[in-house]
């Protein structure tokens, strides 16, 4: 799914990382733990998230992915915006709660990867 369907599905404002809304991004995952985010080694995955901190942004840089959506009307602070721009992450920001963010991913045909040991 490409980051401008995924900004046009949630609705979602997109923050900064406009040269990212034609990149293919076919899986997600969805955490406020980041701790649970970095057990996916995977950079093809849009990160879902409602915890807005420059650690949220970090972990995307550090696992390489593209894109960030924050849910639940959680809108990312300047310095936040700057860490996103310098390693090419898209941050969009949707009004939607968590749970409904990933059903209508998922309902557009967005999936969830399995863990190496087989667990999601």
């Amino acid at each position: 799914m490409k980051v401008s369907q995924i900004a046009q599905i949630l609705r979602a404002e997109v923050r900064c990382g406009e040269e990212n809304l034609g990149l293919d991004i076919p899986y997600a995952v969805a955490s406020d733990m980041m701790s649970d985010v970095l057990v996916c080694n995977d950079s093809d995955r849009v990160l879902i998230s409602g915890l807005c901190t420059v650690h949220t942004v970090l972990t995307a840089q550090i696992l390489d992915l593209r894109a960030i959506v924050f849910v639940r009307g959680k809108r990312p602070t300047p310095e936040m915006i700057e860490v996103a721009e310098e390693n090419g992450i898209t941050v969009l920001c949707t009004d939607m709660s968590m749970f409904n963010t990933c059903g209508e991913l998922y309902k557009h045909g967005m999936k969830g990867r399995a863990r190496p040991d087989g667990t999601d």
